[in-house]
């Protein structure tokens, strides 16, 4: 059974030879009792903040790109991204043969390609659609070309005028794309450029973008570690694995000592609780390097091959 807020904070009151707490009086627990449960998420903390790539904190994110949308946010919880786990999911319906998407600094992006998002018009539906209506409500349509086509989602509209903030006289689902229902605030947007990207960029607030940007929604994925919330109600539980739960232990001993400036006693439980992610920093993230041979095979001729013998 996995261990819980509760269970964890009691292991920690045992070793100090103070009164246990129970689910009932857990969230008013006064005292020392609560510098327990403080110095739990501390070690826990500490663990997480010792090694970015863990493999219990490992996840993977699906996102749907949005056709003329270049930037996106990292998940809320993320730690470390993993930048060549970045890849297109393989879509057969839609002729997307998918592949990993290589890396372009940053630098390399602004000096080279960063024209190609001044080449978008974005707005928002203002109001919800459904697929048969054709008038579309926009935000704003400062910008859009007086008769042309946009991409909202997955489909692609055509139309052949502007009124105000409206697009008049739509076609839709064009160009063999699906009508469908769109919610207020959904991004309506008109380029001409884009296709499927190649590249990925992180950019400089920890954030990512793409090149080209998408032409079409498109799945990404990608891999990435994850820092976890603290705990706070008694049945919450950790990421790190049980069998570590010593380690989490030890680690908040020590600060209950350090908190009551017991000096001697905290370095003696803290070396311990170092020594504890030590190991099990061996036992998770040993790594081996994949190393593959340069070694091209001789696949000449035999004349050629007694040429060399020769030689």
């Amino acid at each position: 059974m996995a261990e819980t807020f509760l269970t964890l904070t009691n292991k920690v009151l045992v070793k100090l030879n103070e009164v246990e707490l129970t689910s009932a009086n857990f969230s008013s627990a006064r005292g020392v009792q609560t510098q327990a449960k403080n110095a739990v998420n501390e070690a826990i903390r500490y663990i997480n903040q010792r090694e970015f790539n863990y493999p219990f904190n490992h996840s993977t994110k699906s996102e749907t790109l949005v056709p003329g949308t270049v930037r996106y946010s990292i998940p809320t919880d993320a730690k470390s991204l993993d930048y060549n786990t970045f890849r297109i999911v393989k879509d057969i319906d839609n002729a997307i043969s998918g592949g990993r998407l290589n890396k372009l600094d940053y630098n390399e992006y602004i000096n080279h390609f960063i024209t190609q998002e001044d080449e978008i018009t974005a707005t928002t539906l203002n109001g919800s659609h459904s697929s048969s209506v054709t008038t579309l409500t926009l935000t704003s349509t400062t910008g859009f070309d007086s008769t042309g086509k946009v991409y909202i989602g997955s489909e692609i509209v055509t139309y052949t005028g502007i009124l105000g903030n409206d697009l008049t006289g739509c076609t839709r689902g064009a160009e063999s794309t699906t009508a469908a229902t769109h919610a207020s605030g959904v991004q309506v947007a008109q380029f001409d450029s884009g296709d499927t990207p190649s590249f990925i960029v992180r950019t400089l607030d920890n954030n990512y973008l793409l090149y080209p940007y998408p032409d079409k929604e498109l799945t990404l994925k990608y891999d990435y570690f994850t820092f976890p919330s603290d705990l706070s109600a008694h049945g919450d539980t950790t990421s790190i694995p049980d069998r570590f739960s010593p380690i989490v232990i030890d680690g908040a001993v020590s600060y209950i000592y350090q908190y009551r400036g017991e000096s001697q006693q905290y370095g003696i439980a803290f070396a311990r609780f170092e020594q504890g992610i030590k190991n099990m920093q061996t036992l998770l993230i040993n790594k081996f390097e994949y190393v593959r041979s340069t070694y091209i095979p001789y696949t000449g001729n035999s004349r050629s091959s007694s040429n060399v013998r020769a030689n």
